[in-house]
């Protein structure tokens, strides 16, 4: 009999010493639900034999943990993985295959309003780089934005221009009403295509992000 998928559970987020990946709040897809790429990658990847656990669950407490389910018509296949990030580092080829197909996960969940959590978004997601302290914040995220959105924008032909004596007295405009408005409409035009780009393809947003970080990495954190 061939074996299909019927269900599939994915689980992220902290995980406590001696809690179970099923005490996660669980994202479940049956049947037709299942996004057609996660799907084909299951395949493509090998995963239903590769089920088992991935990592160092006693690295830290909690261990940043993903538990992806998947149901088939008589079989289910359990993979667990513990400090996914440390795991892409180590270059290990399966585990690599199960990264591939979390990010995919990651990004059909991010589809769904108010289901990427807060944490993820904030730091957790290994996509993203590990600023010093570890986290990649939501300042870290807002820095990068303001680069691409503002400092790399109109504002950096006002910035380039000659010393003016007019700098040093505060009562004294320095840009012009047009100027203005040229500035807020680059940068709102950019911002919008930015959060564009996280709804509809957030692998690509999050390399967006790491790529950048290294120019804003000494700004304000």
């Amino acid at each position: 009999m061939i074996q299909d998928i019927e269900r599939i559970e994915y689980r992220n987020g902290p995980l406590p010493a001696g809690a179970k990946p099923d005490s996660l709040a669980a994202m479940t897809w049956r049947g037709g639900e299942i996004p057609s790429d996660v799907r084909k990658a299951i395949t493509h990847e090998d995963l239903l034999n590769l089920g088992g656990a991935y990592g160092d669950r006693a690295a830290s407490d909690p261990v940043e943990c993903d538990h992806l389910r998947i149901v088939l018509t008589n079989d289910t296949v359990d993979i667990e993985v513990f400090n996914r990030r440390d795991l892409l580092e180590s270059g290990d080829a399966r585990f690599i295959r199960i990264h591939r197909v979390l990010c995919k996960l990651n990004k059909a969940m991010m589809s769904v309003p108010g289901v990427f959590t807060a944490e993820q978004r904030a730091g957790s997601d290994p996509r993203l780089p590990v600023p010093p302290g570890g986290k990649f914040t939501y300042r870290d995220q807002a820095n990068v934005l303001t680069l691409l959105a503002f400092r790399n924008g109109p504002i950096e032909d006002l910035h380039a221009g000659k010393y003016s004596q007019l700098l040093e007295d505060p009562d004294l405009s320095r840009i012009t009403d047009e100027e203005m408005k040229k500035l807020m409409i680059a940068a709102s035009t950019r911002l919008a295509e930015l959060l564009e780009l996280r709804d509809a393809d957030p692998d690509a947003f999050a390399q967006l992000l790491s790529v950048n970080w290294r120019q804003v990495k000494n700004w304000e954190r």
